[in-house]
């Protein structure tokens, strides 16, 4: 068989100008392993490639997250026009299959990478289900190396996964639901085989947490950072403040080729964090912000910090004492967000259970489940106020002017030119990417 493997993009090309910040899809690398070798396989990055809808081909399969969902629906559509078998997959199927399921041939519900062999084995004998949803988590021990010949796009950064599943299950993510809340870590032989592998010098680890939780994770941490010392490689990841609380861990992550931490601090307040339950970052060894940036910087290691704004503990002056809070902290680059009732979360269920959802005409809304519009209704500002807020935030931290001398900052702390173009792109461009794929909407009162 042919088949095509598809990521889309928002439909305004959101990463045109903007590939610093685009990441290869791994999850379709993945795909491409799992598929039986007498099969013909192309990935097609949309974020890079334009789609080729009269391309022949015997089964497509799409991945998407919630705010593309609208955009994979419509290449659904294209390809069944055409008389050509669809499958979706991905986070939002997962999370709402029968809607899905009016778009495609078939619906993947869950981590693919056990049942796409049986999907295409009876999809050959002509008898394709409706829904394949896994039973149990895949064991990512010994993960099948990804097929990355099939992505000729020039990345800024290649993605490794060594692991996934996160404990902590804030009220605001899906992650938990979707990967678990084991952390299963995959063989770091092969995962060090894999990186020494790639031709590229900087890559970044796409783990839900690349140290989870308690001994075991920590051990492993260790002991995969030893492994990625000799390497050559400068890496950034996700991680959470825990990070700082065991004694010589930091040294081990920057000796390890460190270079970048995407960290999401989300709140300064504390009763917020706890609505959130973000219990991380409401530790003794954690909940001192500044602190704990300070450390993490002294070690050379350059952070994006997440925040969120919209909850309701927040009003118009939560705005002005974060953005104190970041200039004060001088930490290296931020990604500013609006609560987002996602799918498949414990917010998406309370805001809806509690008809304060604005933006509900699915699948089409979907497309402002980007986490940069308001699609509910706030406690205490209006939808608008909000947005303003963070359109205005942006505006503070992500200019040019502010940009360039935090941008040189990195640099000169990290001697690196991957966190410091990391730094400054994720600063100055998001601004410009933020006004791309959203704009104002009024409500009524």
């Amino acid at each position: 068989m042919k088949i095509l493997l598809i990521s889309p993009a928002f439909r305004t090309k959101l990463l045109e100008n903007v590939r610093v910040l685009a990441l290869p899809p791994l999850n379709l690398q993945l795909i491409a392993a799992h598929t039986p070798e007498e099969h013909e396989v192309e990935i097609h990055d949309e974020a890079f490639d334009d789609i080729d809808f009269d391309k022949k081909a015997d089964l497509v399969g799409i991945t998407c997250m919630t705010p593309l969902a609208p955009r994979a629906y419509e290449i659904c559509e294209e390809f069944r026009k055409r008389g050509v078998t669809v499958v979706l997959g991905g986070i939002h199927p997962s999370m709402m299959p029968e809607e899905a399921q009016k778009y495609a041939d078939a619906v993947v519900v869950g981590e693919a990478e056990d049942v796409w062999p049986k999907l295409l084995a009876d999809f050959s004998k002509g008898q394709l289900q409706k829904v394949y949803e896994t039973t149990t988590r895949p064991d990512i021990e010994f993960l099948a190396q990804p097929r990355r010949d099939l992505l000729q796009n020039k990345y800024f950064v290649q993605t490794v996964q060594t692991s996934r599943g996160c404990p902590h299950n804030c009220k605001f993510c899906s992650v938990t639901r979707f990967n678990g809340g084991q952390y299963r870590m995959r063989d770091i032989d092969m995962v060090i085989d894999e990186i020494n592998g790639l031709p590229d010098k900087r890559i970044f680890i796409i783990d839900d947490n690349i140290i989870g939780s308690g001994k075991t994770c920590t051990d492993r941490a260790f002991a995969l950072f030893d492994r990625l010392q000799h390497t050559g490689k400068e890496w950034g990841g996700q991680t959470c403040l825990n990070i700082v609380e065991e004694k010589g861990l930091l040294t081990a992550a920057a000796k390890s080729g460190a270079k970048a931490f995407l960290i999401g601090f989300e709140s300064l307040q504390q009763e917020t964090l706890a609505s959130m339950n973000k219990k991380m970052n409401l530790r003794p060894t954690t909940r001192n912000f500044k602190e704990s940036i300070k450390k993490i910087q002294d070690h050379g290691i350059a952070i994006i910090g997440g925040f969120i704004f919209g909850t309701d503990n927040d009003s118009m002056d939560t705005f002005r004492y974060t953005l104190d809070f970041i200039m004060e902290s001088g930490i290296d680059a931020v990604q500013l967000s609006i609560q987002t009732p996602l799918p498949g979360t414990a917010l998406y269920k309370e805001l809806a259970d509690d008809g304060r959802l604005l933006l509900n005409d699915y699948p089409q809304d979907w497309e402002a489940y980007n986490i940069f519009e308001p699609v509910f209704r706030p406690a205490n500002m209006r939808p608008e106020e909000l947005y303003d807020g963070l359109i205005d935030a942006y505006k503070t931290v992500a200019s040019f002017k502010h940009s360039l001398p935090r941008g040189l900052k990195t640099l000169w702390r990290t001697r690196s030119l991957f966190s410091t173009g990391i730094s400054f792109f994720w600063n100055y461009d998001s601004y410009r990417s933020i006004k791309t794929i959203t704009s104002p909407r009024l409500f009524p009162d």
